[in-house]
């Protein structure tokens, strides 16, 4: 007996219609009410946001009829209906996504002393200044940062905010003078400090946008020194 259609929540289908704007997840083309919820791996108890894409009733009878075990034709996977998904969201919140800059310096950036310098931070303790670039609409972020000295992990606790537990509530033009404390070893050579970024940013639909990470990278000991930005990950998360 074929199991029977279990709608999503109504939080969940309204959501997800929204970041759709109501167009199919798979073709593409404006649903209007003429829509209804996929459940991909075939399991309609299984209301996941991951396993759940708004389709067109035209699509919906396609991808129901897909059956890994059958030997003939190239079936629709997992994976592709999950990418194809992804494309449509990206296309219709898009609009709603402003930019974040964050910056990992020796320096205050904030603090100035009596002739007008920046004022540069204790040993081990490194600001991570944090900015919105919008003037619209607010945006969260979740921010993870991996430390590492000469290709080894520091062991350190960074707290909620720079460990991607907090999520950062960040309004428009604001920014964020933070720090975090790590345990670097003086006099080691060669001297080399890796920090390496990984982030999303959360637009005001509740839409998750996984960022490329990057790393910021300390060489120079020297009392002048600082970090510089790398835009590759070396020890990417696994």
């Amino acid at each position: 007996m074929e199991e029977p259609q279990i709608p999503a929540k109504e939080e969940t289908r309204a959501k997800l219609s929204i970041w759709c704007a109501r167009h199919c997840c798979f073709c593409g083309r404006a649903c209007t009410t003429n829509m209804e919820i996929h459940h991909i791996d075939g399991n309609h108890s299984n209301d996941a946001e991951d396993n759940l894409i708004p389709v067109c009733f035209d699509c919906h009878g396609e991808l129901g009829h897909y059956n890994a075990n059958h030997p003939k034709g190239y079936k629709y996977r997992e994976r592709e209906i999950k990418s194809r998904r992804e494309q449509v969201y990206e296309l219709h919140t898009h609009k709603y996504l402003r930019p974040v800059d964050i910056i990992i310096s020796n320096w205050m950036h904030h603090v100035r002393d009596e002739k007008g310098k920046l004022k540069k931070r204790e040993w081990g303790d490194f600001s991570c200044t944090v900015r919105t670039l919008s003037l619209d609409i607010p945006v969260k972020l979740h921010l993870c940062i991996k430390p590492y000295q000469d290709k080894a992990p520091l062991e350190t606790t960074l707290g909620d905010l720079y460990s991607g537990v907090a999520l950062w509530n960040l309004n428009p033009s604001q920014t964020v003078f933070g720090h975090f404390e790590l345990p670097i070893k003086k006099g080691q050579e060669p001297f080399l400090v890796r920090v390496e970024i990984f982030w999303s940013i959360i637009d005001v639909l509740d839409r998750t946008h996984e960022m490329l990470p990057f790393s910021y990278v300390w060489d120079d000991p020297e009392p002048e020194g600082d970090w510089w930005y790398d835009p590759r990950v070396i020890y990417p998360q696994p």
